[in-house]
């Protein structure tokens, strides 16, 4: 399990976690502010997205975000069956059993909702060590994706990271919400 960002409400949520994503993971990474430095980038590593953006989205965020995610990715270890990206700030309205999903190099697990400016849930996804090193690239791939003409928003740009790199998206019955 890779948590990254902000523990906000992670009191409220980590319950829910625990019953509702089964089985209870082998190794958890924890990526916050408690234990990392989650400083932001500097203005001109993102102003510059402000010229193609969507209205909703703020570039610094969304490219620390982003960042956090990397950085606690590179801390997981190859050599699991199943590899989850989780918030530490959202609830789940039904168990998920990773033993039920067939863990493929090509695949990646993502609940239906919260997709926005036809992109991808990027709130909380799951796969195969090679799937999820393709999902968790889209801090590597979000240059490519503006120098195309892409609209800068994170749903977005996390579909276009999975497309270009071959890697199936898999809906799973599933919602989830943000508590704030």
């Amino acid at each position: 399990m890779i948590y990254s960002g902000w523990l906000r409400t992670w009191d409220r949520c980590r319950q829910n976690h625990e019953t509702h994503l089964l089985p209870a993971p082998a190794l958890t990474i924890h990526y916050s502010e408690l234990d990392h430095d989650l400083r932001p980038y500097a203005r001109e590593d993102w102003e510059h997205y402000r010229e193609n953006k969507a209205p909703e989205t703020e570039p610094e965020n969304t490219m620390n975000m982003w960042h956090n995610m990397y950085e606690a990715w590179r801390m997981a270890p190859p050599g699991l069956d199943c590899y989850v990206r989780n918030r530490y700030d959202i609830i789940f309205h039904g168990v998920i059993n990773f033993a039920d999903y067939e863990m493929t190099p090509n695949r990646v697990y993502i609940p239906t909702g919260s997709d926005y400016r036809e992109g991808v849930n990027d709130q909380f996804a799951f796969g195969s060590y090679t799937a999820m090193e393709a999902y968790f690239d889209v801090y590597y791939d979000h240059e490519r994706h503006f120098a195309k003409g892409r609209m800068f928003h994170s749903e977005s740009y996390l579909h276009w990271t999975l497309k270009d790199r071959g890697i199936e998206i898999v809906r799973i019955a599933q919602t989830n919400e943000i508590v704030r």
